[in-house]
């Protein structure tokens, strides 16, 4: 029997763990509390991690939890939530999210994108 296994090493990463990390990523945005924030980030980002999006470049965990922190400071009672499933290959995954108010309206919405590290 011929094994048609593929022998590429970058073969997607297990779903469950794929979508713990994002999980992670909406942890890290959702959260109030200061510690718990720094230690969700320490738990799903590398220390080299960053984020780019229109409003923000930043780099590493202090410049992630301070992103994270000005968030609340601007909009307070909001939170993200995922929106449909993830979408990965390789060491790539993307997903949808919303931005709700405290009432659960929809505010904003988007897709994000990451490499995921080792």
């Amino acid at each position: 029997m011929t094994d048609t296994t593929p022998s590429d090493t970058t073969a997607p990463t297990d779903t469950t763990h794929t979508q713990a990390v994002v999980d992670g990523y909406f942890a890290c945005w959702n959260t109030t509390d200061e510690a718990t924030r720094a230690e969700g980030v320490a738990a799903t980002w590398t220390p080299d991690a960053t984020s780019t999006d229109p409003v923000a470049a930043v780099a590493g965990h202090d410049e992630l939890t301070a992103m994270f922190a000005a968030f609340h400071d601007t909009y307070p009672g909001h939170a993200f939530r995922q929106q449909g499933a993830l979408d990965a290959h390789h060491d790539v995954v993307r997903w949808g999210w919303e931005m709700v108010d405290s009432a659960g309206t929809v505010v904003l919405d988007g897709i994000d994108c990451a490499s995921l590290a080792d």
